[in-house]
């Protein structure tokens, strides 16, 4: 048996001209709930872990690089292992990795060591943040594909969607 695509399934189609669709609050808490989580999550970790006005911001680079990680090893995990659940993606890769991993705060890093004159440290950092976060990406499909596959996936989901 082939599993509708999500295209298929129209739950994030958009909406036709006219309509009055309405958002699904569920899904809005889904998404209100994971930032929630993710966001103290965050901020608890930039508390513990400071930077100085010309250090190397590596709370926030950490927090991002394993933001992508994660997202990157949720989403193979959502679609292809475990059961159809309409809200683990909202509550976890919306909600909390978005909350979790911000680009503003490479942004804000970046302006505050160019503001103390360490230009080159702050380029340094977008392009670490920039690379990292892919190759960490990267790992983190490729974890989600061998979890997926291997003696434990089999018993979840397989991409067809049968069990």
């Amino acid at each position: 048996m082939t599993r509708p695509s999500v295209a298929d399934s129209g739950r994030f189609a958009p909406a036709r001209r006219g309509s009055s669709r309405r958002p699904a609050w569920s899904l809005v808490g889904a998404v209100f709930v994971g930032g929630c989580i993710g966001g103290i999550a965050r901020y608890g970790v930039t508390r513990l872990w400071p930077t100085s006005a010309n250090g190397f911001p590596w709370a926030t680079f950490v927090i991002n690089v394993s933001g992508a990680f994660v997202l990157a090893l949720l989403l193979v995990l959502i679609t292809d292992w475990l059961p159809p659940n309409r809200y683990m993606r909202p509550l976890l890769g919306t909600g909390f990795c978005g909350a979790w991993t911000t680009f503003s705060s490479v942004a804000v890093s970046t302006d505050q060591l160019v503001a103390h004159n360490h230009a080159v440290t702050g380029i340094l950092y977008v392009i670490a943040s920039l690379g990292v976060g892919l190759v960490a990406a990267a790992a983190g499909l490729a974890t989600g594909r061998l979890i997926a596959r291997g003696p434990a996936g089999r018993r979840g989901r397989r991409a067809d969607g049968s069990s």
